[in-house]
């Protein structure tokens, strides 16, 4: 057997949600996410709840999941 099949799979992230506020009232507000491991500090963005729970649930199947540079929160202000 391998390290990966008998390893324990364990991952630590603090969660940021906020909600952003356009400066017109014809925009509704929209609300941001970002994850941050906590073992290595690298903190992804997410622009919506579903590619927030995307990338989760491939951490959970064990798939590597979305991938893409580590985002800033004001890089994912900036996607949309």
């Amino acid at each position: 057997m391998s390290d990966d099949q008998t390893a324990p799979r364990y991952h630590a992230y603090l969660l940021r949600l906020w909600q952003e506020r356009p400066a017109s009232f014809e925009r509704p507000a929209v609300w941001r996410f970002s994850l941050e491991d906590t073992r290595t500090r690298q903190r992804r963005g997410f622009g919506s709840l579903e590619a927030l729970m995307s990338f989760l649930r491939a951490q959970v199947e064990g798939t590597d999941g979305p991938d893409g540079p580590i985002q800033s929160e004001r890089e994912v202000r900036r996607e949309t």
